[in-house]
């Protein structure tokens, strides 16, 4: 039995990944000859290594956390990478197929969470199985959002309450129907349908995790935070933040971690809330690129992440080496949802409670005896410090793109980004329409949806 859960799992995936890539329109097999039916067979499914990875690199390459040399620059074997490295208007859509993960990664999970969520509804929720059936129907719901929010934070605009209605969202595939027809819903939509099914999932969810693959509650609510702060709605963070809070406090102490090895920081933390990577460029790759110069200064040396995050190359140059996982790490922590705590607090105008906030993660972070906890006259100073503390926390997490979107609609923190590369320098304007990165051309050529305008 066990060995036919397996080869129905696997084919199950190989199906999804060719209606992904076919846009859902094509080989007309039927999914019900394969669909598992129990609980067991679901469970199977929600522990697939898929949900391991996220896409998002052509978003990490885009930020300005990165510097290239023009040697660096030519060892790239796809143009995308150097597209997306320089911001080039007119783009090299036909990615190579390691270069489809924005795409096909979140969609693939996508499509296994709607047979999921399709298949609890032909099971009967009873006394006896609600607690595994409530957990996988969370699980489905969480890992759907997760991936609906990477989508759109990469291929739409930022969202705008304003605008929302109008503006473009992403494809919200809710069904395991490879018949049906796939159409770009309004940003609105997309969001509305993430903060929704984060809702209901984060109530579903065990307090504690079952299964080490699986999300538990304060998980949900920390991607909710997210979510909610990337709409702008600061009290819904700030309440979702503290309901993650509740359920998962722990922030690792860096003061006792063992700055020694190539990778320090390759531990299983109890701050991470699910262990996600992300399927990166190359341009995270030491021999391709390095931080930033002016994203490396703003670490002081009495912060431990300078040492922990970084590692001095031949050049003079840092590259990155501080991830919890062997890939770059994109999942949620307890840091990141005290960052958003302490950020909505700031904007709802309580600066004393966004910097007690914050010095609950710094003093994690500092050396203990030099660590002196920081406080702000007035919400701009406040402000000015947590988002400082949020890009040096979260270097690499595949977050900076969207926050240089978000905060490029305010005009003290618009920030032009220039690139340098030998003698050739390139700029990208706040606001401009090259945030909202390009729909590979593949999807447009199954689908015919509506491509990013430029």
């Amino acid at each position: 039995m066990k060995k036919k859960i397996q080869f129905v799992t696997i084919a199950l995936i190989s199906l999804l990944v060719s209606s992904c890539s076919k846009g859902w329109l094509e080989e007309k097999q039927n999914i019900k000859l394969i669909v598992p039916t129990t609980l067991n067979d679901l469970e199977l499914l929600m522990n697939s290594s898929e949900f391991e990875y996220d896409g998002r690199g052509a978003a990490e390459t885009s930020c300005d956390d990165y510097s290239f040399t023009p040697e660096q620059l030519s060892l790239f074997y796809y143009n995308s990478d150097r597209d997306f490295i320089t911001w080039k208007k007119e783009r090299d859509l036909e990615y190579g197929s390691s270069q489809l993960n924005e795409w096909v990664a979140a969609y693939i999970q996508v499509q296994i969470c709607n047979v999921v969520l399709e298949g609890l509804e032909t099971i009967d929720r009873t006394e006896k199985n609600k607690a595994i059936y409530d957990r996988l129907k969370g699980c489905a719901l969480f890992y759907r959002s997760r991936q609906f929010l990477n989508i759109a934070m990469d291929f739409c605009k930022y969202y705008d309450a304003d605008t929302a209605p109008a503006d473009l969202g992403i494809p919200l595939k809710l069904t395991a129907d490879k018949d049906e027809k796939i159409v770009r819903s309004s940003l609105e939509a997309t969001y509305q349908q993430i903060v929704t099914d984060l809702e209901t999932a984060s109530k579903l969810l065990p307090v504690e995790q079952i299964i080490r693959s699986q999300v538990a509650r304060g998980g949900a609510y920390a991607l909710l935070a997210r979510a909610y702060l990337f709409m702008d709605r600061y009290q819904a963070a700030q309440k979702s933040a503290d309901s993650s809070l509740k359920y998962h406090s722990y922030v690792e102490d860096f003061n006792l971690v063992n700055n020694t090895g190539t990778r320090p920081l390759v531990i299983e933390s109890k701050e991470m809330h699910l262990r996600f990577s992300a399927m990166t460029r190359s341009s995270s790759n030491p021999t391709y690129g390095r931080i930033a110069d002016d994203l490396y200064d703003l670490y002081e040396n009495t912060d431990l992440r300078k040492s922990l995050f970084f590692r001095k190359e031949t050049d003079n140059k840092y590259s990155f080496r501080g991830s919890y996982s062997g890939q770059l790490f994109t999942g949620t922590t307890t840091a990141e949802v005290l960052l958003i705590l302490a950020e909505t607090k700031a904007r709802l105008g309580d600066p004393d409670g966004a910097m007690d906030a914050l010095n609950i993660l710094l003093s994690k972070r500092y050396i203990s005896q030099s660590f002196v906890p920081l406080t702000a006259q007035n919400q701009k100073e406040a402000l000015d410090r947590i988002l400082t503390e949020r890009r040096k926390e979260l270097v690499t997490r595949a977050l900076r793109w969207q926050d240089l979107k978000r905060l490029n609609l305010d005009p003290h923190y618009a920030k032009t980004l220039t690139r340098t590369i030998g003698s050739e320098t390139y700029n990208l304007p706040p606001d401009d329409p090259r945030y909202v990165l390009p729909i590979p051309q593949f999807v447009i050529n199954y689908n015919g949806i509506t491509q990013n305008q430029y």
